[in-house]
């Protein structure tokens, strides 16, 4: 006896399935690309050079550490809100330098404890407050912010949408040697698959990092 073909239709989800579970994979690699930010901070005597890295763009400022006025996270750009270990005031979302001037640098446009590094405030501060002959180099860089919760999210979800489509029925009605194969063929496919996943990112992310920064 022929075996019954799938439906059409069931064939056409299974499809749509897989595709949105690749975008769902694919996605936050583009997303991360796109809002990543690496900052490297250089000092020599009262010199100091700031270069911001994404992946598409950079910007190098120069300045010396006697024109600093404050550093902080801001979350009203240049106003007076004080913050940072020098001053007082509310911790906001952007990292800056300001000058004497009234001019000001933006380092990271992202929330405190969303950066990897140690190019913060409270280096920064005691750059400006303590400063220092020796060279100093420091270094950051930032994936963004709700990004950092919403990307994995995305990314398990589309390996579950594209998991489904490989793993094998477990039901009662199998006999106990098909129901075993493939209780051992489901288990082997979701920890290989799983190690690939985990692996893939891991090396994205790092190779993200070395571009940063």
């Amino acid at each position: 006896m022929n075996p019954i073909p799938e439906p059409i239709n069931t064939q056409s989800w299974n499809g749509k399935q897989f595709f949105v579970g690749i975008l769902f994979l694919i996605l936050p690699v583009i997303l991360f690309a796109y809002v990543g930010v690496g900052a490297t901070l250089k000092c020599q005597n009262e010199s100091c050079e700031l270069e911001r890295k994404g992946f598409f763009q950079s910007s190098k400022d120069s300045f010396l550490t006697s024109d600093i006025l404050r550093i902080g996270y801001n979350s009203e750009g240049a106003s007076l809100v004080r913050t940072g270990a020098s001053s007082v005031g509310v911790s906001g979302t952007d990292l800056e330098i300001h000058f004497q001037n009234g001019t000001s640098i933006l380092v990271f446009g992202t929330p405190i404890g969303y950066q990897f590094g140690n190019l913060d405030y409270r280096e920064l501060d005691v750059l400006a407050s303590h400063p220092k002959g020796d060279p100093i180099v420091l270094s950051s860089y930032s994936f963004g912010g709700k990004l950092l919760f919403i990307g994995p999210t995305m990314a398990f979800i589309g390996y579950i949408l594209i998991l489904m489509q490989f793993v094998r029925p477990v039901t009662a009605d199998l006999l106990p040697t098909d129901l075993q194969k493939n209780r051992i063929y489901n288990l082997v496919v979701f920890l290989s698959s799983l190690s690939f996943v985990i692996v893939l990112y891991f090396l994205l992310w790092n190779l993200g990092k070395s571009k940063l920064i």
